[in-house]
Parts: structure tokens; sequence; C-alpha cells
């Protein structure tokens, strides 16, 4: 047995564990629940499709799945996401959009990325609706929910950041997020030792965002402070939460 097996072997084992515990932990997945997977065609929504083919396991059954990828409407056009699709056999639907123009307009140009996330949301809440999806699950890890909280602090004057399940349309629906516990670097290893296919965003300002500037002052200060476990320290923060500071100024 090759040692790139073992490795493979035991990145697939920690992963799905993580994943497992934070759906048991935060009651993510029922039986009956139909789950809408969001995927953008990078590798964590690539890796989070896998797992859910792969059934998670024996914590979850019962359940029924639909990939969608929401096509934002960049000047390329690629048709390769419905072949994988295809290819896999899976359930899925593609949504073809001009959320690219909207984005990209002049008038929103201080923040682009919230103009694209706003209506990306909006195309996954009507598809789930249509499809009669109870939940909604993206790909975001324990890397994504560090830097939105130091985001909403750093540019939105509030401390909030991802929650593991978000209620949404009172409680009708929820928005489940399985890779809590999951760091970026691994399923980016995860993907290319599984030789995920990655599809490119063809967004014309993908790293140079106010999240690739959170990431470089995470990636910063790591490197000055070799002792120091940064991005853990804040995502441990969220859970210890001093409420004296409350008082609006």
């Amino acid at each position: 047995m090759s040692e790139k097996y073992n490795v493979l072997r035991r990145l697939r084992r920690t992963i799905r564990n993580r994943t497992e515990k934070a759906i048991h932990d935060f009651d993510m997945i029922r039986p009956g629940d139909r789950v809408l997977i969001g995927v953008s065609g990078g590798s964590d929504s690539m890796c989070l499709l896998q797992f859910f083919r792969e059934g998670l396991g024996l914590l979850i059954h019962d359940y029924s799945f639909l990939a969608v990828h929401i096509d934002l409407g960049f000047e390329k056009k690629d048709t390769s996401m419905d072949s994988y699709f295809n290819a896999l056999g899976v359930d899925y639907r593609i949504v073809k959009t001009d959320i690219a123009s909207s984005a990209l307009d002049p008038e929103a140009k201080k923040n682009p990325c919230f103009i694209c996330s706003l209506y990306r949301r909006r195309e996954i809440y009507h598809v789930a609706k249509q499809e009669e999806c109870n939940k909604i699950a993206y790909a975001h890890h324990k890397d994504d929910i560090v830097e939105t909280l130091l985001i909403n602090i750093l540019y939105g004057r509030k401390i909030e950041t991802m929650q593991p399940v978000q209620e949404v349309f009172s409680g009708n629906m929820f928005i489940i997020r399985p890779f809590t516990y999951i760091d970026e670097s691994m399923l980016k290893q995860f993907a290319r030792e599984m030789k995920l296919p990655m599809f490119e965003k063809h967004c014309p300002i993908a790293g140079h965002t106010r999240r690739d500037k959170v990431k470089q002052m995470i990636r910063t200060l790591q490197q000055q402070e070799k002792n120091a476990n940064i991005k853990e320290n804040i995502f441990k923060s969220i859970y210890h939460v001093n409420v004296g500071y409350s008082k609006k100024q």
C-alpha cells in the first residue's frame, strides 16, 4: 500500500469525521430532508459534493440532495460543469444568470462581492423553493468563518460571522455548513489527491477582494507569531464573547 494512498485515506477519514461531528453537533440533517448543495466549481464545493456522494458514513440516512450551480454570466462560457454532473449521475440544476453585469456595474464598485453574493443567494433560494429543498448546504469552512468575522469587524462595524446552521424564511428553510470544523488547506489537499476537477470562475477581481486581504493579514500574523495559532484563536473567540460590550455607541 503506497504512502500516497495512506495520506489520502487519513485525510478522507479526518474530513469525514469532522464533518459528521459538525452535522451531529448542530443537528444539520434529519431523515426526510432534501438538501440543495451549492456547487461553485471551486475545490471546497467539489469536496462537499464528493462527501455527499459518498454518503457521509452511517451518521446520516434517508435524505436526498440536489447539486446546484449558479452561472454568474461572465464573458467566458464553460459547459464542462454540466458534463461533470452528468458523468457523476447526480440530480442537478444549472441556472444561467447575468449577475456578473450587476456586480461589475460602476455603481457596485465599492463592494461588488456583496452584490454578487446577494444575487447568487436569491437564485439559490428560488431553486430551493422550486425543488422543495428544506436545507441549503454551502462549503464554507473554518477559514471562511474566521475571515468573515474579521471582514465584518473591519468593514461592517459589527461582530458577526457565518453560523453552522442559519434559519431563513421563518424556519421553512435552513442554511447548513457541514465544513464548519474543516481547514481550507485540508480541502485543497483532498481535492488535489482525488484529482477533482476545478472550474474557473472568470471573475476579474478574483485575488483582489476584501477576503483576500484579510486572508493575507492572517497569514502574515501567523508567520510573525510562529507559536500562536492565530486562525484557531480567532475561531474559538466566537464562543467566548464578552456581552459586557453590547451597549451601542
